[in-house]
């Protein structure tokens, strides 16, 4: 059954799922999910932007690696990470070592935001190689190539797909494929946060040690009736699903149709496997948070289940099968 939860939830309900809507207050959520997301830009009237978020160190308190859930990142984005070990021998820059990574982008990463690390010895290297740099306020801006070019010294430790446009400040470094996504996530233009689906989202998604939002239209390029589409991984074994925006008519259907698919006895959409191989159990709530309808599942893995499925059924298409109630529709 699907438990529809009002302002007036109970203080139980509010430490199990992580907070309830409260129509009331307007002001963004607390947490690190959402200060990532007041420091980047993106918002504003056309304001639809794939986003993704890691905390090593969270991570690290869960017990988890931050290459386990490094697909938060997007494509080309989570190659940082996973060449990790090169770049920290070659530059002294490890992404793991981050304070937080953040990418934004679509179906691929337009750029990546590294806080906490040391820039200066990978921003030499990329002038080494031929990049123009001027200053621009606190941060020093350095182009190295044209639109989604990889400058050599990433491309040698393996990185893909960005480096072109970059940004080096004191312990704040972007590396992106343009220069319209460097303004982006160096927090110019209208912030991200401002637009009420992306708090909804970080609210709904709760304490997470790494997430991803896609805007419906950026999955599988197609319809779902909602706005935006947020999983995260919460600890070993836990992990978060929102569905959010749409009417409220529409958000009852998706609720619905996310309890019978997330049912252990289901059929995985795409594989036709048993949900239950990959997930022990679910847990679908209704609310709403500052006039965005919110769907929420909360599921438990299976044991043998690695974290960051939930990222896995975004690219795998699962999850518009899920919200749509539809079966098999993307079988291969």
């Amino acid at each position: 059954m699907v438990v529809r939860i009002g302002i007036g939830c109970v203080v139980a309900v509010l430490m199990a799922l992580g907070g309830c809507g409260d129509e009331a207050d307007d002001s963004p959520p607390a947490g690190p999910l959402a200060g990532a997301m007041s420091d980047v830009g993106g918002g504003g009237a056309s304001g639809s932007l794939g986003f993704g978020w890691l905390d090593p160190q969270l991570a690290e308190e869960q017990g988890l690696d931050a290459r386990q859930v490094s697909d938060a990142l997007l494509p080309n984005a989570r190659t940082f990470v996973e060449v990790a070990p090169q770049l920290r021998s070659r530059f002294g820059f490890d992404p793991v070592s981050a304070d937080r990574l953040v990418s934004v982008g679509g179906s691929y990463a337009f750029g990546l935001r590294l806080d906490g690390l040391d820039p200066r010895r990978l921003g030499r290297a990329l002038i080494d190689a031929g990049g123009r740099a001027r200053r621009s306020g606190s941060v020093e801006l350095i182009k190295t190539g044209d639109y989604a070019v990889v400058p050599e010294p990433l491309l040698d430790a393996g990185v893909r797909g960005l480096g072109a446009f970059d940004a080096f400040g004191d312990r704040l470094s972007v590396l992106a494929l343009s220069d319209r996504a460097r303004a982006t996530l160096l927090g110019e233009g209208d912030r991200l946060i401002d637009e009420p689906v992306y708090p909804a989202a970080a609210d709904c998604l709760g304490d997470v040690v790494a997430a991803r939002l896609v805007p419906d239209k950026q999955i599988v390029s197609t319809e779902l009736g909602i706005q935006v589409v947020a999983a995260g991984v919460r600890r070993e074994g836990h992990e978060v699903l929102c569905a959010l925006g749409g009417t409220v008519d529409r958000a009852d259907e998706v609720a619905d149709h996310l309890e019978a698919g997330l049912a252990p006895d289901a059929s995985d959409p795409v594989t036709g496997e048993p949900v239950g191989k990959s997930v022990e159990a679910s847990e679908v709530t209704r609310d709403s948070y500052d006039g965005v309808e919110v769907v929420r599942a909360e599921l438990t893995l299976a044991a043998n289940e690695p974290p960051g499925y939930l990222f896995g059924q975004i690219s795998g298409a699962s999850v518009v099968a899920w919200i749509n109630g539809t079966a098999r529709t993307y079988a291969q």
